[in-house]
């Protein structure tokens, strides 16, 4: 024990004396915040601003960080790929002394954090080196992370396939990110995760989500004779709307897809806080017995067409 407690006495001290030598980080004086950043753990100046995108380890554990700068404020988020992927929310201080961090997960009510931890520590030459205390125990350990390139979500390289006897269904989606069944009010639901922490802090995740027999209220389509329209019933007049009521429609492997894209959005942090307008993906796939929803925020690209491709009913539960 006295020799662990040598180290970290040892690794305090040169953590001090790299933090004195280094060049001043303090930001510009400003009285101007920044809006529509994520997660919203902390108040974040116009000036100095950065973005980091992490690697390493956290005493034991393997973690990726994001970490956004700016002036003398700083929010992130780190999860271990190898555990549960649960993010862990981060928000503090940038000061010539060093950054410092109060870490935890977001709480029911989405307006506060349940604190885990405590993070501190020097980035200096593309490498953050520092200290982790767990929230009620004197049990300090090191944390040692590089700067990498952000990952990206364009869903290259390899897929995978998923299939469950759960699911009256099956699809294939890129094997770098993280799938999760879910539960939520009166039904339940698959979330696709990125591993670029960024965008998990911005909730840019894939859901899909299912129903039996037609389209739900939820999803906005109301059938009308052959055709289809998406919040609008059949007898209205919508050729003056700002937004298209008649959904895109093609089939695929004997389904039916439904884009129903064209619809106003908007984007909220993973935690709490409103981003702002956005843009996003909403395809409904009809299948025999019910229908499936593929929806992705922030995002327009043809990840969730490329998905939507991929999907294959099979025999329901």
């Amino acid at each position: 024990m006295r020799i662990v407690v040598n180290l970290l006495a040892l690794f305090l001290c040169v953590l001090t004396a790299s933090a004195q030598t280094a060049p001043s980080n303090e930001p510009t004086e400003t009285k101007d915040v920044q809006s529509g950043f994520c997660p919203s753990t902390h108040n974040l100046e116009l000036a100095p601003s950065a973005q980091y995108w992490l690697e390493g380890v956290i005493g034991s554990k393997t973690v990726k960080m994001y970490l956004n700068r700016g002036g003398s404020g700083i929010v992130g988020l780190f999860y271990e790929p190898n555990g549960d992927w649960k993010p862990v929310l981060l928000g503090g201080m940038w000061k010539h002394s060093g950054i410092d961090l109060s870490a935890g997960y977001d709480t029911a009510d989405y307006h506060s954090l349940n604190p885990i931890g405590r993070l501190q520590g020097q980035l200096t030459d593309n490498v953050f080196l520092g200290l982790w205390t767990p929230t009620g125990s004197d049990h300090i350990e090191p944390v040692r992370l590089s700067v990498v390139p952000a990952t990206g979500c364009e869903g290259n390289g390899a897929w995978k396939r998923f299939s469950s006897q759960k699911w009256p269904f099956s699809f294939s989606y890129p094997a770098s990110w993280h799938l999760v069944e879910e539960h939520d009010g009166p039904g339940d639901y698959i979330r696709l995760i990125c591993p670029d922490p960024e965008e998990m802090a911005y909730n840019n995740d894939v859901t899909i989500e299912e129903g039996i027999g037609q389209p739900s209220n939820e999803t906005g389509l109301v059938q009308c004779d052959k055709s289809w329209r998406v919040d609008a019933e059949c007898g209205e007049d919508i050729k003056d709307s700002l937004y298209s009521h008649i959904p895109a429609q093609s089939v695929r492997h004997g389904m039916i897809i439904l884009d129903i894209s064209d619809h106003e959005w908007r984007a909220y942090c993973r935690n709490w806080g409103y981003v702002g307008q956005t843009e996003g993906t909403d395809r409904v796939v009809l299948l025999q017995n019910g229908w499936i929803k593929i929806t992705r925020v922030g995002d327009n690209s043809d990840l969730v067409g490329r998905i939507v491709d991929t999907v294959r009913a099979h025999t329901a539960k």
